[in-house]
Parts: C-alpha cells; structure tokens; sequence
C-alpha cells in the first residue's frame, strides 16, 4: 500500500510538473506574439498619425487660398455662449482671412446660477428702469441683439459687463447685419442652447440681423448644432479644424447647409467649392 501511495505521489508530482512547464511555455508564446502584434500596431497608428498631420497641414495651407476675399467689406460680429474660446478664435481668424472685419467678440458668461439669474435682474433693471421684469434672461438677450444690431445704446453693455454677464471687445456704435454664434459645452447634459442660444437667435433675427450660423468645435463635450437646426440656420461642427473654418467663410457669404463630421453634418464641402466657381 506504501509502494502504491508512492507511486501515485510521483506521477501526480511529475504530471504537475510537465503541464506547469508547458503552461508557462504557452504563455510566454502568447506574450511574444502579442507584443509582436502590439508593436505592428503602433507603428500602423505612427504612420496614420503621421497621414493625419499632413492633411491637416495641407488644409491649414489651403484654407486661406479657398477663401480669399470672399468676405471683403462685410461686418460681422461674433457671440460666444459655450465654453470654448479658442473655437471662437478660429472663426475670427478665418473670417478675418476671408477679408471681413469682425466688428466685435462678446462673450456671455454662464446665466444658469441663481446669483447668476439676480445680477441679471439687477441689470435689466438699471437699463430699463422697469421691474418685475417675468423674464429677465430674454429681456438681456433682446437688449443685447439690439446693441449688436442697431449699433445703439452701447452703455448697456456697460451694465452688462459691470454686472459680470459678459465680456466684450470690438465696436458696438454700427448696424452689423451678421453674426457667428459660437457654441458648444465642455459640460455633459448643458441645457444652455435652450436657455440662451434658441431664444438669441430670435432676438437677433427681430432686431434685423440678416445671417446667424452657429458652429461650435468638433469635439464639444455637449453639442449645441441639434439646437440650432430647431431655427433652420447654417451649422458648422468643427469650427476649430481648416474644414470647418472653409464651411464658415461659405456660410457666411450665404450658402446654406449643416457642415461638418458629426452625424448632425449634411455636408463637409460647400457646394460652391465642389462646383469649382471659386477658381474664377
């Protein structure tokens, strides 16, 4: 019986052995292979990356040829509601480059707080002089597509930058009859397209503007462009990319479409340019 127990011990103990053994053989030929395959990869993603700069570098070249003088003599005023400021640097350099004068840069700063929703009730007060206004938000929306409209009352802006409601620079003393909202929330679930970018445009529209687009970056944590399309104006959802900016300069000079990469976008190219009229 001792004989047979040893027995049993020394073939359990080299069988252990022999599948241990071969076990880790396996694993370090799965390891070999799939660093063999990992490395494969990077230097596909290295090279697409690389692919990638270049195109980009090709459009950042191309862009100012694409929309040269097409915006010559226009005035155009830009409103930045969401939170990405370099977007609405793109659009101002891009519009520039296309010729036009973009005559002011104002920046609303987040309404949604109840401070917020007080200073704006102090401020509507102080330009109107009415109280108990039912809607004080709509009512600064209003006076400001007027200011920026009409060119009139330039001291409410001073209310409304004293207050902390908004930022501006540029000229506010002219009619300017186009305007570029820049949108887009680093926020996830941001109700403000709702709140402030939907009721604006209405507001500028019934001041006189005559062209609004609304455009935001192309990776906006929140998009506003779903918003936008509820008023049928000209979207651009990538305004930060050399695409984008071509689809504003387009835009702008009045051609209608939802430009972009996102599945919102109806477009990439502005017809214009694929008909190839731009060359003449």
């Amino acid at each position: 019986m001792v004989a047979i127990f040893l027995a049993l011990a020394v073939g359990i103990l080299v069988g252990s052995s022999f599948i241990a053994g071969s076990s880790v053989q396996g694993l370090q030929r799965e390891f070999s292979k799939l660093r063999a395959d990992n490395g494969e990869q990077r230097r596909i993603i290295d090279d697409m990356r690389g692919e990638l700069e270049k195109h980009a570098e090709f459009d950042r070249a191309t862009a100012p040829v694409l929309v040269n003088r097409r915006l010559s003599w226009r005035r155009i005023a830009i409103i930045q509601t969401g939170d990405y400021s370099e977007a609405t640097q793109s659009a101002k350099s891009i519009l520039e480059e296309a010729g036009a004068k973009v005559v002011s840069v104002t920046t609303l700063s987040n309404l949604d707080s109840p401070a917020a929703r007080e200073r704006v009730v102090r401020a509507v007060e102080l330009i109107t002089g009415e109280t108990a206004e039912p809607d004080p938000v709509a009512r600064l929306l209003e006076i400001l597509a007027n200011c920026i409209a009409t060119g009139s009352n330039p001291g409410a802006l001073d209310v409304l930058e004293k207050k902390g409601l908004l930022s501006s620079t540029g000229e506010y003393d002219r009619q300017t009859l186009q305007v570029v909202l820049v949108g887009g929330s680093r926020h996830k679930l941001s109700r403000r397209a709702e709140h402030i970018d939907l009721p604006l445009i209405d507001k500028l529209k019934a001041a006189g503007v005559m062209r609004v687009v609304g455009s935001e970056p192309l990776d906006a944590v929140t998009s506003y462009i779903s918003a936008y399309h509820r008023k049928a104006i000209p979207t651009v959802d990538n305004v930060d990319r050399p695409m984008g900016q071509v689809a504003l300069v387009y835009a702008m000079a009045g051609e209608d479409g939802n430009f972009g990469l996102k599945r919102s976008a109806d477009r990439i190219v502005p017809a214009y340019i694929e008909s190839g009229q731009w060359r003449f």
